[in-house]
């Protein structure tokens, strides 16, 4: 069964972010005094005394009705209001208890009215006794039984709402709905997060995964604020993944992002990044590389997380070009993520959406490759013997042997006998060469470390005078099964 849907509306600046930030127990939503911050609709999993549940926050619902001129998010808003609350097994309307009763929030219950479903009153900021005492009375005038005095701020009067609002949900174990903190009955969904610039198109393409129009899409940039995880099933050809696409606000470059809110929203964006599977990046198919792409791109690279990129608005794109050349073009312009598959798309007109989930699939199924040692050392000796590396001060710089450590991503360890003998290019050479052989177009990054192997370790001189003092037939035995884990 799916988790019940608890919703959480109310007019602008009541605090309703900040209600359900204490619901779900982290700061998720973005909460701050200027009114209208959130415009998409955040839903996370959620448990109250083994009570499990979906949590939903909206954006303010202003000037709403038809007959009052309203802003451009206005009716995008209540879209997404009526969407969610058409789904909702109990609705929270949160008020104001030091602003009391208003017009706005007597319309605002007549229009939950017609859901047809629970509604609990939530009369915020009662911070005195005064208050809390007065809310069953201040509200009365909206005409629904239950009235519970909260301040979100300090967290007074959460149980008691949470109690009001789960009347009649059972105990026990949680149903089988994706929960968006990363976790379900089946494990840990893959995570994705879509990055990229202002208006590029970012939350078109997650409606499109969604099936729905989850996100709110305008023309305005910006319009994202709070990084929204969204949970879909991906599907290409007659596989499918589990997954929770996380959308972002637009990266902009540090010396303009001027208001606190936008501060918020981009450390909001990096942080999915940190914690994703992996980054969809988005560009502008009309404009792409620009100089935000390519810093975007090196973040994204500083990260260590595989990446798509996304070619957006395809539709937009001069027709004379073909896709294959863009391709090209677009990884020559983009060096840093030369390694990532690239879907050219139009979100917009529906186009080619199936590109982009074959590439995702391209990336999961290579995070399963690991390289054999023997393999990876002929490998290296082979190499080695084609391309030796530069002498730097009338040293050689040796190179052992290596293994793999992680391929998650990727990670070589490669024994050397000194680090610094190894020029910088030599080494963004090798990184280039392993990357060529074994993932290539993969979208996974690859990473070497070097350590040395020093003549003068005592330890490893202790290990030579206790293979001396083997016999010669010990000796032969332990050389063959070490040539051996070493490819040889």
């Amino acid at each position: 069964m799916s988790l019940p849907i608890i919703a959480i509306v109310g007019r602008p600046n009541v605090g309703k972010s900040a209600l359900f930030n204490r619901i779900v127990g982290r700061r998720m939503a973005i909460v701050h005094e200027q009114a209208g911050v959130t415009r998409d609709r955040i839903m996370a999993a959620a448990e109250d005394d083994n009570r499990h549940f979906q949590i939903v926050d909206t954006g303010g619902l202003g000037n709403y009705t038809d007959e009052k001129a309203t802003g451009v998010f206005d009716g995008l808003i209540r879209a997404q209001v009526e969407a969610v609350a058409g789904e909702a097994a109990t609705l929270i309307l949160v008020t104001d208890a030091q602003a009391g009763e208003t017009p706005l929030d007597r319309e605002l219950a007549q229009f939950l009215r017609t859901f047809g479903r629970r509604v609990v009153v939530a009369a915020n900021k009662a911070d005195s006794p005064e208050l809390r005492d007065a809310a069953a009375h201040q509200f009365a005038g909206l005409g629904f039984d239950s009235v519970v005095a909260v301040t979100c701020l300090h967290g007074r009067g959460i149980n008691d709402l949470l109690d009001a609002a789960l009347k009649g949900v059972p105990r026990g174990a949680p149903g089988r709905a994706f929960a968006t903190d990363g976790t379900s009955p089946a494990g840990k969904p893959f995570r994705l997060a879509v990055l990229g610039r202002p208006n590029v198109g970012k939350s078109s393409i997650v409606n499109r995964l969604a099936g729905q129009e989850r996100m709110i899409v305008s023309e305005v940039a910006g319009t994202t604020r709070d990084a929204v995880d969204v949970p879909i099933t991906l599907k290409a050809g007659t596989r499918e993944l589990a997954a929770v696409v996380v959308d972002t606000a637009g990266l902009r470059r540090k010396s303009k992002v001027d208001t606190v809110v936008e501060f918020f929203s981009v450390d909001r964006a990096q942080k999915a990044m940190d914690h994703c599977d992996l980054a969809l990046f988005v560009v502008d198919a009309a404009e792409p590389a620009t100089a935000q792409d390519r810093r975007i791109a090196s973040l994204i690279v500083d990260s260590g997380k595989p990446c798509v990129v996304v070619a957006n608005k395809w539709d937009l794109a001069p027709m004379a070009v073909a896709r294959n050349r863009f391709r090209d073009a677009l990884k020559e312009a983009l060096p840093f993520l030369s390694h990532a598959p690239v879907a050219v798309l139009s979100a917009l007109k529906d186009r080619s959406l199936d590109t982009l989930a074959e590439a995702v699939f391209q990336v999961y199924d290579n995070r399963g490759i690991t390289v054999p040692t023997a393999v990876l050392n002929q490998f290296l000796r082979d190499l080695l013997a084609r391309t030796p590396p530069p002498a730097a001060g009338g040293r050689v710089f040796k190179l052992f042997y290596g293994a793999q450590v992680s391929n998650i991503p990727p990670r070589f360890t490669l024994f050397v006998n000194h680090e610094r003998l190894c020029p910088p290019a030599y080494r963004v050479f090798l990184t280039n060469r392993l990357r060529e052989a074994f993932y290539p177009e993969s979208g996974m990054p690859i990473t070497i470390a070097f350590r040395e192997r020093k003549e003068n370790d005592p330890e490893r001189k202790e290990r030579i005078k206790a293979f001396k003092r083997l016999s010669p037939r010990e000796q032969a035995m332990r050389t063959r099964k070490k040539n051996a884990a070493r490819g040889k």
